[in-house]
């Protein structure tokens, strides 16, 4: 087991249908258990996972696995009038439908729940009580821009931040930020290493709407192949080599998929490259919510 694993196992695919390259579907409760069971033989032990991902959490409840990892769950959007009460009863049903006593991490899911709202304070309040009553460890927010950070950064006390981060979105090495939360102990864990999966297609297969960007996916293909690594070992590689991030969360549909994760990351600790080279500062492409893949 690597005490120093930095992968964390991401679980959107156990609720629902995710990601650009993904053709197979949910999984299904038999190979999430064979998943969780492969995770943990390999060391790692975070999971990330949210009520917002369809059954994600109770498919991980019904394993009967989830006491054998670190469990990160998010807060689902709010309504403009739900406060403390309503959130005690999302960490109360999130316990319940994993099956665990204890939640590693609670991280708000949508920011700006936090950033556009009057209740916003009563609202970080509500999870610092749950941390009090022993229900969760740490409170954290889930954001997309390094605006979004700062402002919460300077306004809330939290413990963890998850964000984006792959080779061609560095939005927040570029702005100082991970250097910023390891300076003040805030917990990173990194998402979106492959771009939901775009950073791994053949370019060839790739909708219009991405036709503007290929210069910079063939760039990123082009740098794989001349270090002899994979596409997917040169995806992780950012994250391995910045020390300021704790884990790394991947998504997989089965545990062939998990393997050549494995695999590709022992690979991608050894990559001594310049990846600032593949930066790109087009949202349009680093924000999948601003895809327009029906072209």
């Amino acid at each position: 087991m690597k005490s120093d694993m930095k992968l964390a196992l991401g679980t959107v695919q156990f609720g629902c249908d995710y990601g650009v390259s993904n053709n197979q579907g949910q999984v299904s409760p038999q190979e999430i258990k064979n998943i969780l069971s492969l995770a943990t033989e390999v060391g790692i032990t975070t999971l990330d996972t949210a009520s917002a991902y369809g059954n994600s959490e109770q498919a991980l409840g019904q394993s009967k696995l989830t006491t054998h990892f670190n469990i990160v769950s998010k807060i689902p959007p709010l309504k403009n009038t739900e406060s403390q009460s309503e959130i005690a009863q999302f960490i109360e049903k999130s316990l319940t439908q994993l099956k665990v006593k204890q939640l590693d991490a609670v991280l708000f899911h949508q920011v700006d729940d936090l950033i556009q709202s009057p209740l916003a304070q009563a609202r970080i309040d509500a999870l610092i009580q749950q941390k009090a009553l022993g229900n969760i460890k740490k409170v954290g927010v889930s954001i997309y821009t390094p605006m979004q950070l700062e402002y919460c950064v300077n306004n809330f006390n939290i413990d963890i931040v998850q964000l984006p981060l792959n080779a061609l979105d560095q939005r927040f090495i570029t702005t100082g930020w991970l250097k910023k939360l390891a300076e003040q102990e805030i917990e990173v864990h990194c998402r979106s290493l492959f771009l939901q999966g775009l950073l791994l297609m053949d370019i060839s297969q790739l909708t219009d709407y991405f036709k503007p960007y290929t210069s910079y996916l063939i760039k990123f293909h082009n740098m794989a192949q001349h270090l002899e690594v994979s596409p997917l070992a040169l995806s992780l590689a950012i994250g391995c080599k910045n020390t300021a991030i704790t884990k790394i969360i991947v998504g997989c549909c089965n545990t062939h998929q998990l393997k050549e994760i494995i695999e590709a990351y022992d690979v991608a600790l050894a990559i001594n490259a310049d990846l600032s080279i593949l930066t790109c500062n087009d949202e349009q492409l680093l924000i999948p919510s601003n895809w327009q893949t029906g072209g």
